[in-house]
């Protein structure tokens, strides 16, 4: 049986740790955004937080526009009002 390469050096991955995927983030970040706009996008959705779709009458509307209808925008006080 063949192993990859790597497999079985005793080097593991702790993905608590900064550096371990620092090097993918900064593949994906824009060169110009603003730290903060970069940070705010790799930011993980909480789906868990939307109202659930209920009684979705296919010919209403789509599934897609029902389900961005029932997200839930969190209030920030510091937005501009």
């Amino acid at each position: 049986m063949s192993t990859s390469e790597g497999e079985g050096s005793g080097m593991t991955v702790d993905p608590a740790e900064p550096d371990t995927f620092r090097e993918q983030i900064q593949e994906s970040l824009d060169a110009e955004a603003p730290e903060a706009d970069a940070a705010e996008q790799h930011i993980d959705i909480q789906p868990q937080e939307d109202d659930p779709v209920v009684d979705l009458d296919p010919g209403e509307a789509p599934e897609a526009d029902a389900a961005e209808q029932a997200r839930v925008v969190p209030l920030d006080e510091e937005d501009y009002r």
